[in-house]
């Protein structure tokens, strides 16, 4: 299984500092996006440790085991207690936290593991559909679920933005992870809310198409939409491709 990536990060039009971080590493096969949150820099702070903690647990890991669920949602896990014990500890960082999700390649077996807290996402592009892989962490998506609003409500919610779930903000946390098998041509987007929140899906899979032999193309110009359409918050995006 061989892939091609492309990884930005932008602060959008209205945010003075970006509280994204990202981790694009083939070697150990992580792709993840995380969206800080907290007063003064402690959102960077808490998406930060995030990446680094779960980079960092599974480069370790991964030359011991093999790629699996579970080792993914362990690394969060321990990026969880990382992030609480230091928003407990430090001053100016309680309440700090942030999202994360992304993938974790097992190309011997050609698949990859979904891990998602909160409410950034992953879709699959494959056969010019777009489906959206994760679960939002959301009020406004478990309203949905119960049938309380409309998807257009949904679009429109005052609250839209408020989570159920995030890295660092609790003693524990719950990891959603599935596993999908790869086929070839198979594109993988990444992306905080600072995009999908303000790109329509079918402008995502639009941008996309249009783009698909050149991955930086795309993933510049999914950016340039969402400052286009506003630029509310930081947007960072993770496009990688499979082939067979």
């Amino acid at each position: 299984m061989n892939t091609q990536y492309a990884a930005k990060s932008d602060v959008g039009n209205i945010r003075k500092t970006n509280e994204d971080s990202f981790c694009a590493d083939p070697s150990i096969g992580l792709f993840i996006v995380a969206d800080g949150m907290g007063g003064q820099a402690a959102g960077e702070v808490a998406s930060q440790t995030t990446v680094e903690v779960i980079k960092n647990g599974l480069a370790d890991w991964l030359s011991k085991y093999q790629p699996s669920q579970e080792l993914f949602a362990k690394a969060i896990t321990v990026a969880n207690t990382a992030v609480y014990e230091m928003a407990r500890r430090k001053a100016g960082m309680k309440g700090m936290g942030t999202t994360v999700t992304g993938i974790l390649l097992d190309s011997g077996n050609n698949r990859y593991y979904v891990a998602n807290v909160g409410d950034s996402r992953v879709y699959r592009i494959r056969g010019g559909n777009i489906e959206q892989l994760t679960m939002d962490h959301s009020l406004v998506a478990l309203q949905l679920s119960m049938g309380i609003i409309t998807p257009d409500e949904a679009k429109r919610a005052s609250h839209r933005n408020v989570i159920t779930q995030a890295i660092g903000t609790a003693e524990s946390v719950n990891v959603d992870t599935k596993a999908e098998d790869v086929v070839s041509d198979d594109l993988i987007l990444i992306c905080s809310d600072g995009l999908s929140s303000l790109v329509e899906d079918a402008d995502m899979l639009n941008v996309v198409g249009r783009h698909k032999d050149n991955l930086d193309n795309a993933a510049n110009e999914l950016i340039s939409l969402a400052n286009f359409n506003g630029g509310s918050d930081n947007i960072s995006v993770i496009l990688i491709r499979f082939t067979i």
